[in-house]
């Protein structure tokens, strides 16, 4: 009885390892999977509330706004520099 009993175990991890292995080889296998953004960096993050927070992403060249809130989907925004600078220096002639 105690055989049988080590056996369905040694059965049952067998499977869970197969099972295991088949998953990391398909993982592996796919291209798409591969992929990955190597210059992603959070510049700068600031909560809001409890529930939203705001988050200043660079991804290669560019940069975007990330608002994300607890109950609702993601808001993304890319950034302009350009538009920035001129947006600042603008208001800024305007106080002179």
């Amino acid at each position: 009885m105690t055989y049988e009993k080590i056996a369905m175990v040694i059965l049952f991890l067998g499977a869970l390892m197969a099972v295991q292995i088949y998953l990391y080889v398909r993982y592996r296998a796919n291209p798409k999977t591969n992929k990955t953004i190597s210059s992603l960096k959070v510049v700068s993050r600031l909560n809001l509330s409890k529930t939203s927070q705001l988050n200043i992403v660079n991804a290669g060249g560019e940069s975007f706004l990330i608002v994300c809130c607890k109950n609702s989907s993601a808001a993304i925004v890319p950034l302009n520099p350009n538009k920035i600078i001129n947006d600042v220096e603008a208001y800024s002639d305007e106080l002179v």
